[in-house]
């Protein structure tokens, strides 16, 4: 992400705004000590709104870690896979039976995903649901204390 164009933008939008008021020194003088004010909460702001984007993307890939991380100096998203973190399932695994009715339809998309897979219908969907059911850990916390962008 490149807050340092947005913070130019930011900018020159507020200049473009002072030249309105024409020539007066106090009034560019005083600009100039807003901006340098709001600098720091305007680049908070920025690494906020990569936490809650990459809350956003990581809602939306449920088998991805999406973080945000500073490089350069600025905000970007680091999207990887989730580590598997059950392992595979063997036969001797299997303890519990679980009986479900289907419209034909959807037994029918089973039936040709496993053997496309080359599984079993069993083993596909314990597979399928076992990546899909994994739970998650919370990310996005906020970050205490402050650092330099």
């Amino acid at each position: 992400m490149n807050t340092t164009a947005a913070m130019a933008a930011l900018e020159q939008a507020v200049a473009q705004q002072v030249m309105i008021g024409g020539d007066d020194p106090g009034i560019e003088a005083a600009t100039r000590a807003v901006l340098a004010a709001i600098e720091p909460a305007m680049k908070q702001i920025a690494l906020d709104l990569a936490q809650q984007a990459a809350l956003e993307v990581g809602a939306q890939l449920s088998d991805h870690e999406v973080e945000v991380v500073l490089a350069d100096g600025e905000p970007a998203l680091r999207i990887r896979p989730t580590e598997d973190d059950g392992g595979e399932i063997t036969a001797g695994d299997y303890e519990a039976r679980l009986t479900l009715r289907l419209p034909e339809v959807l037994k029918d998309l089973v039936e040709e995903n496993a053997g496309q897979s080359g599984d079993s219908v069993n083993t596909w969907v314990v597979k399928t649901l076992s990546s899909k059911a994994r739970k998650r850990t919370e990310r996005g916390g906020k970050v205490t204390g402050s650092f330099e962008l």
